[in-house]
Parts: structure tokens; sequence; C-alpha cells
């Protein structure tokens, strides 16, 4: 088994891009996961479906409160936010957020987010499971493991609407020995490709776990209000 420097300083820069693309990859698809599209969709006729008069105002951390004007009372109604963007997604930036924003300014909002979800939909979601699919049958089973990596995680995704798989340390801990592994040659590509595989996925399951078992509620519950641990806002709100 080769040991030496030059080999272990390969396998660094290897895991460095592969932790990095793969998870900006993963983010690119999540964008346009099934439940995303669903859930623009339904902001698209909601918004469509307002009276004319509603404006929307933003409010950071809590959404888009809805100001509908009551004509009995000729007073505005402030109504509690019903949506709010994530600022992890890729459509964030779509969304106004400066004064209160009237009805129309606030579907074509929608529409522009729901159509770039769509294309997220077609060429990141459908597409990265077709590529691996194709990579899978014709170059090596290894980008089979690749592609059950990634409907496990779309599927944890769909189900809590929480993304996992940032770029934290423990991605390098676990995919950096299995490059150096894999760099080896023979049976050892095999071997590192399953177990790396089998770890990511086994740390998704658990995340998803967690994220659903009343075991965890008081946790997740704390998390939020405190900032702290797995679940905590901030670390849903940027890849690093």
């Amino acid at each position: 088994m080769d040991t030496s420097l030059g080999l272990m300083l390969s396998a660094a820069r290897l895991t460095a891009r592969i932790s990095f693309f793969g998870a900006f990859g993963l983010l690119l698809v999540t964008q346009g996961n099934p439940r995303e599209l669903q859930g623009t969709a339904r902001i698209f006729h909601y918004l469509n479906a307002a009276p004319p008069t509603t404006l929307f105002r933003w409010q950071k951390g809590e959404g888009y409160e809805v100001v509908v004007y009551n004509s009995a009372t000729d007073e505005e109604e402030v109504k509690p936010a019903l949506f709010q963007p994530v600022r992890w997604s890729l459509t964030y930036l779509l969304w106004p957020k400066k004064h209160s924003q009237p009805k129309d300014v606030m579907v074509r909002a929608a529409l522009l987010a729901f159509l770039a979800r769509l294309l997220f939909f077609i060429f990141f979601f459908l597409g990265s499971f077709c590529l691996l699919g194709w990579l899978a049958v014709t170059q090596s089973w290894h980008w089979g493991v690749a592609l059950e990596v990634l409907a496990v995680h779309q599927l944890a995704f769909a189900r809590t609407h929480t993304y996992f798989v940032w770029l934290r340390g423990w991605l390098f801990v676990v995919i950096g020995p299995g490059v150096w592994m894999y760099l080896q040659g023979g049976t050892f590509e095999t071997i590192a490709v399953c177990t790396v595989g089998a770890l990511v996925t086994i740390a998704i399951l658990g995340q998803w776990y967690m994220a659903t078992s009343r075991r965890f509620e008081h946790m997740r519950d704390v998390g939020r209000d405190l900032g702290i641990g797995p679940f905590a806002p901030k670390r849903r709100g940027r890849l690093w």
C-alpha cells in the first residue's frame, strides 16, 4: 500500500474537489426537487388568487406579511406571513424585499421562481439521475453508488425539507480516507467506493431520523431557538 506524501497530497486535493463539487451539485439538484417545484406552484396559485389590492410586506426572519384592505372598516388588516423564501435557495434573489409589494409584482416573482424551479427540475434533478444511471450502465457500476446516495438524499429532503449535506468537517473525514484508498487502485477502488457510499448514506438516514423522530423533537426545538446543533437555522443558511 502506497503511503507516500505525494499520494496523500493528491488524495487531499481530490477530497476537497469531491466535497465541494459534490455538495454544490446536490444543492443544484435539490433546487429542482419535486417538493420544491410543488411548493413554488402553490405559492403562485395563492398569490394569483389574492385580491387585487393586497400588499405583501417583507419581514426579515418571518416572511411576507399580507396586508389586506377591509372596505367595511376602511382599514388595513395585517395577517401573518404564509410563506418565506429560504435564504440558501437559488431563487431567493428573485423575491423583492424592499417596501410593500403589490400583487402583480409578487405574482411575477412567483412565476419567475416557478420557471426557475422547472428548469432546475429538468436539467439538474432529472438530468443528474439520467446521467448517473447512464454512467453506471456504460462506464462503471461505481457510479451506481453515487446514484443511490443522490436518491436517498433527495427522498430525505422531500420528506423533511431539510438539506443535510453541507460542506462540513465530517465529509472530509469520511471521503478523505476513501479517496486515498481509491487511489491505491485494484480491489481498493471497490472497497473505497462502497464504504464511502455506505457511510454517507447512513449519515443522511441518521439525520433524516433525527429530523422526524419524536425522540429528538425537544432537541430540534432547542437547537432552532438557541442557534446550535444540526438543525440550527444558521447551519441551513449557507454551504460552509
